[in-house]
């Protein structure tokens, strides 16, 4: 009787040492979340809408689960790693934040990190309607015109093809600020018409690099044959 057991025994226990090596293969790496070897496991990303030289908060975040898949290059596994970094690019909802879109840990400069070299972040106060505000976006390019009051009103072309850094105040009720990126002679002028002029913001198509350069328009040259025809 014992005799006849026996291999009714040994395969008992080697079907068992197969079940718990199942067990430990595949169950306990999922529990864990590792990410190593495979770089499996979770990544960070954006849980809203963040505009470049955003720091980022933890509110501004969330881990999700990589459901098995390699972790993309740079990418962060848990959101304290990202907490207190800058954004040096936009990014959208659940899109993965890596670590070539952020500042290094410890580097002085803060937000000012967001500004290209060669290039200054001046702010104005455009007049122009909302519509056109509540559409721009870190990343939107606009021509900026300006319109004089003071004696014969007249609107001039300023800049043409300029990028926008972020956009605040359109939430608080308050007169919105646009910061804007421009080469350095470019913000002594902007400067100078935020405080003396009222400036609008014509918003292009962030694939249309085209300028025609400086023009101006008066309302008597409305009603001048072929207006309607210059760029």
């Amino acid at each position: 009787m014992k005799r006849s057991l026996m291999p009714l025994l040994g395969v008992a226990f080697v079907a068992a040492v197969v079940a718990t090596g199942i067990f430990y293969g595949l169950l306990i790496p999922r529990l864990r979340g590792t990410t190593s070897a495979g770089g499996l496991g979770t990544m960070v990303v954006a849980s809203r809408p963040l505009d470049r030289g955003a720091v980022l908060k933890i509110e501004d975040l969330r881990v999700v689960n990589t459901d098995g898949q390699p972790l993309q290059a740079g990418g962060l596994t848990v959101a304290e790693q990202a907490v207190g970094l800058t954004l040096l690019e936009p990014v959208s909802p659940n899109q993965p934040v890596t670590s070539p879109l952020l500042t290094r840990r410890g580097a002085a400069g803060g937000p000012s990190l967001a500004i290209p070299g060669g290039k200054r972040a001046v702010s104005v106060h455009p007049i122009d309607s909302g519509g056109v505000i509540a559409m721009l976006r870190s990343g939107s390019r606009v021509d900026i015109q300006i319109l004089d009051v003071r004696n014969t009103l007249q609107l001039r072309r300023l800049l043409e093809d300029v990028e926008v850094l972020s956009v605040t105040g359109t939430e608080s009720g308050n007169r919105p600020a646009i910061t804007l990126l421009v080469k350095p002679g470019e913000a002594d002028r902007l400067s100078l018409a935020d405080a003396a002029m009222q400036i609008r913001l014509v918003l292009r198509n962030p694939n249309d690099r085209s300028a025609n350069g400086q023009t101006s328009v008066s309302p008597a040259s409305l009603l001048q044959p072929g207006m309607a025809d210059r760029n």
